[in-house]
């Protein structure tokens, strides 16, 4: 053969070669691939066995579809463990989507607060960075929640292969849904839903009246549990009122130097107005009030930089919320009187710790907030964690309060030092002090002034959280509702606080004490606030809380608003 033929014969094959080459990146091309990551996990118990069977619910789902190749677990645990993260953002999932050389990536959370569970999952797309399909679910068992994955899963396919939609499932369908053939597929998901409502771990369907109490039925309806979508942030203060004179109530939120505006509006919470503050300012506590008398709420916020309270009054005018008052040199909050009036109480930084001077009510005089009369309230307490009331309905107002290391205490009115009251044997001014405690705060300050000492440098200020009041059972007399942070370090640390868990408890002032009614179950998260009042305008009160997510050594912020519909006791 001569040296043409020979050239001839070797195009050929070249041009087979890339024939055969093309055709198999053709072919490989033909299929999608998908990496489904096992949910991040959001819950106090162990509920491994949930995000186990959603994972296999999903992967059987979409690998059934011939067009779709569903990357293995084995190769999904390999990659996330090189990220080292516990909580993703979406960077990260788009980083690991790159590398894995995947079209799409499935990813979410689970959630379990008591016997409630919420599912939030997303399909991203690694070629345009967006996340084109979503699900936000929540309910009271699985079998609200599997249909949801279902959905979803339904979704995925449709969009991935461009086929039809399917129609959403309903949990009342008008007629019965067609026998479905038995199938390996089918098989395998009937054992992986029976495999979580089955689990030696507990099961989410069977739900009883009250389960999120302990000895007090009939506290929580259970029906009307919520939880909002998850907040990319880290809540500080939450009030609800309404604030703007649209007889609707609306839910006020800060973090560090942020004011949130939302608005409940059926299972979502949606924005109405963020108010961007300043980077170096530190918001501590937010309250919602009529003080200056002119019908309309303000919006009241404690602020402080370094060692200068800073803080602010905003108010609805002119169709937007704008300033009334600033640079207001108090850590200000709202407590009510027997008749549930509201007092704005303020407090000047002291010299030596921020809290050390006498806390005065502070009065609107027509044009200005000033300082009003001096309370007769323990000097050296902190404004933040106390109340008044008069307990029993009949005597004069005590002063209610969270000391130093979140015990509970019980004040007579005085203008006494707080250090002349907590002597050792005890003292006349101090009735009462709990053995156990409540409370509990990762919200602080820090001394950063050249007066402070080096023992204070070391010292962080925690922000106690509020103490609230409400008659449940009707009979003339308040109860207090109260939280408790907990952390499974106690509060060993004076500079370090890793509250990953709370619960709420009701309690009782019988003559010689405070007895507890009722409290809450274990809740994943630490409350940063808490309200009673009504976030749907519904006509009825709920327990709300300001629940951060985020907790132990996440580093990504959330945080979500609960809800629960308080029942009143008969």
């Amino acid at each position: 053969m001569g040296n043409k033929g020979k050239m001839r014969k070797i195009a050929i094959t070249f041009l087979i070669s890339l024939l055969l080459v093309g055709g198999t990146n053709v072919l490989a091309k033909e299929k999608t691939v998908i990496a489904i990551l096992p949910f991040t996990v959001h819950s106090a118990e162990n509920i491994d066995y949930v995000q186990l069977g959603i994972w296999d619910m999903l992967i059987s789902r979409l690998s059934a579809d011939e067009k779709i190749e569903v990357a293995s677990k084995d190769t999904v645990f390999a990659n996330l463990k090189e990220i080292g993260k516990r909580e993703y953002a979406q960077g990260d999932i788009y980083g690991l989507g790159k590398k894995m050389n995947v079209d799409f990536v499935v990813w979410g959370s689970i959630t379990k607060i008591g016997n409630n569970v919420s599912i939030d999952g997303r399909l991203l797309d690694i070629g345009t960075y967006k996340s084109p399909i979503g699900i936000y679910a929540q309910s009271q068992g699985l079998d609200e929640i599997i249909p949801k994955i279902s959905d979803f899963a339904q979704r995925i396919l449709t969009f991935v292969t461009g086929g039809s939609p399917a129609p959403a499932s309903s949990s009342t369908p008008s007629t019965p849904p067609p026998a479905e053939t038995a199938t390996p597929q089918t098989l395998r998901e009937k054992a992986i839903i029976a495999g979580m409502k089955a689990t030696k771990k507990g099961t989410l369907t069977a739900i009883p009246i009250n389960p999120d109490f302990i000895s007090a039925p009939q506290v929580l309806d259970r029906k009307d549990f919520w939880m909002s979508q998850q907040l990319p942030f880290e809540v500080r203060g939450m009030d609800v009122g309404d604030i703007n004179a649209d007889g609707q109530n609306e839910i006020v939120v800060i973090d560090t130097n942020n004011v949130y505006i939302f608005q409940r509006k059926g299972t979502q919470l949606n924005l109405l107005q963020k108010i961007t503050g300043n980077s170096y300012d530190n918001y501590l506590s937010v309250d919602i009030a009529d003080i200056n008398g002119n019908g309309i709420k303000e919006i009241i916020v404690s602020n402080i930089n370094k060692d200068i309270v800073s803080s602010f009054v905003l108010e609805w005018k002119g169709g937007k919320f704008s300033p009334i008052a600033t640079k207001l040199p108090y850590f200000l909050r709202i407590v009510y009187d027997g008749s549930g009036e509201p007092i704005l109480l303020g407090q000047e930084i002291g010299t030596e710790k921020p809290f050390e001077n006498p806390i005065h009510e502070i009065v609107w005089d027509g044009t200005a907030y000033r300082k009003g009369k001096k309370m007769r309230i323990p000097t050296g307490l902190s404004v933040y964690g106390l109340t008044l009331d008069n307990l029993d309905s009949r005597g004069p107002e005590k002063v209610i309060a969270f000391d130093d290391d979140d015990f509970l205490c019980v004040y007579d009115k005085t203008d006494k030092p707080i250090d002349k009251i907590r002597i050792i044997g005890g003292s006349n001014e101090l009735l009462w002090k709990s053995d156990e405690q409540f409370g509990g705060s990762n919200n602080f300050i820090e001394p950063y002034g050249s007066y402070m000492g080096d023992t204070e440098r070391e010292l962080r200020f925690f922000i106690n959280p509020r103490i609230l009041t409400y008659d449940t059972n009707k009979d003339g007399k308040k109860e207090f509702i109260i939280i408790k942070n907990l952390s499974a370090t106690g509060r060993l640390f004076k500079k370090t606080r890793l509250f990953t868990a709370a619960e709420v408890y009701n309690l009782e002032w019988d003559g010689m004490g405070f007895v507890e009614n009722w409290r809450t179950k274990k809740i994943n998260g630490y409350i940063a606030d808490y309200q009673i009042k009504d976030i749907d305008n519904d006509g009825q009160i709920e327990i709300v809380l300001a629940l951060v997510l985020s907790t132990g050594i996440s580093t990504q912020d959330r945080s979500a608003i609960v809800a629960y519909k308080l029942i009143p006791q008969k």
